[in-house]
């Protein structure tokens, strides 16, 4: 059980164990990423609170207009985008309790959240991508270890959580594959390109070298595709914070980050005229929907494709 949920179960028992039993079996099933129930637990303990400020402690008695009066306090202070994710918390928790029968109804049904706007996530050009991936001659682990990582990212699309999560059962360097664990525990296997499956290989002979030194690398994690300093499995903030020293260094825009290059990756499939479906695969995305924000095909582009489709031109 979560500690500030125990807290806060003195104030409305019911609900916080709701709330709870809703969290814990998110995370069992594994259908959100850590990054994103982090936020759902945020939301929900904020929810808990409003409802104890309104003196709510039976959920039989949290109604839409009471969450259309919570919708409108998030939205003086809060982003559209950040509103949207809160009632998505809000909803997904009583479709739990309403399946489990712990309520009759679910009072977040049909609470709308705030439209927002669909904005396209950053993006390298194929030139910044290169200049990004230009390798050092520099034998040091750690370096080999983040060229690893940048050609990975580049060349698979991969999550940031799903790249932390790799380990080296999960390549395939025979045939070029990984494994990757996306959303929700679902599987899929992405093909990986020359360039990024040489890369793994001099990190993890980089490694060994490492490892093999007496001050050098002790892994205490032997699984773990990516390793720290102290040979323990790297963490999403290290990564995110790995990749943005190295744009910095060359020269590029702090924004570059794990989703830009997973971004660039379907940007440039899809301008080199990959189908959008099999992009939707290889990004591990439920719906097309979602896949078609990376269509953004540059003018230059799009005249160049009608130039040598159409009959008439």
């Amino acid at each position: 059980m979560l500690k500030n949920i125990f807290f806060l179960k003195v104030m409305a028992e019911q609900i916080a164990k709701i709330i709870s039993d809703y969290l814990e079996q998110a995370a069992l099933e594994r259908r959100y990423s850590a990054h994103s129930l982090r936020g759902y637990r945020h939301d929900l303990l904020e929810f808990l609170a409003y409802l104890e400020e309104q003196g709510i402690r039976e959920p039989e008695k949290i109604g839409v207009n009471l969450l259309r009066a919570f919708l409108s306090r998030l939205l003086r202070k809060n982003a559209k985008s950040s509103v949207a994710r809160k009632v998505a918390a809000i909803r997904a928790c009583f479709k739990f309790a309403q399946r489990k029968g712990w309520i009759q109804e679910n009072p977040a049904l049909h609470l709308r959240a705030p439209k927002t706007a669909r904005s396209i996530p950053p993006f390298l050009s194929e030139r910044e991508a290169e200049h990004l991936l230009q390798s050092s001659p520099d034998p040091d682990w750690l370096l080999r270890r983040d060229q690893a990582i940048l050609e990975l990212f580049y060349a698979s699309g991969i999550r940031l959580s799903e790249l932390a999560g790799l380990n080296w059962t999960d390549v395939d360097f025979s045939i070029r594959l990984v494994r990757v664990k996306g959303k929700g525990g679902r599987e899929r296997v992405v093909p990986l390109g020359r360039v990024a499956i040489e890369a793994l290989r001099a990190y993890r002979e980089a490694q060994e070298d490492a490892a093999l030194k007496k001050s050098g690398l002790q892994a205490a994690d032997r699984e773990a595709l990516f390793l720290n300093r102290t040979g323990g499995r790297l963490t999403d903030r290290t990564i995110a914070r790995r990749l943005k020293k190295r744009a910095l260094a060359a020269g590029l825009s702090p924004a570059v980050s794990p989703h830009a290059l997973r971004h660039s990756f379907a940007t440039h499939l899809l301008n080199a005229g990959a189908d959008l479906r099999v992009v939707q695969e290889l990004l591990g995305h439920q719906s097309l929907s979602t896949t078609q924000k990376y269509t953004h095909i540059s003018l230059g582009h799009l005249m160049e494709v009608y130039k040598k489709a159409f009959p008439r031109p």
